[in-house]
């Protein structure tokens, strides 16, 4: 099983991250959105991903 990174940051420089598994098929990659950019990081492991979120929320 993979895991996503998901980090929402918003216009107001608000940023919300998570931890998920990720969708079969899915990508690393941005979209964005009238309010916010969603990015998205796809790792193999969930503890990469867990380091990953928590140095986002740091930042």
């Amino acid at each position: 099983m993979k895991y996503a990174v998901e980090a929402k940051v918003f216009d107001n420089g608000r940023m919300v991250a998570r931890v998920r598994p990720a969708r079969d098929g899915e990508e690393s990659g941005c979209t964005e959105t009238r309010s916010c950019d969603v990015w998205v990081d796809v790792f193999d492991s969930e503890m990469e991903a867990i380091r990953f979120c928590n140095d986002y929320k740091r930042g």
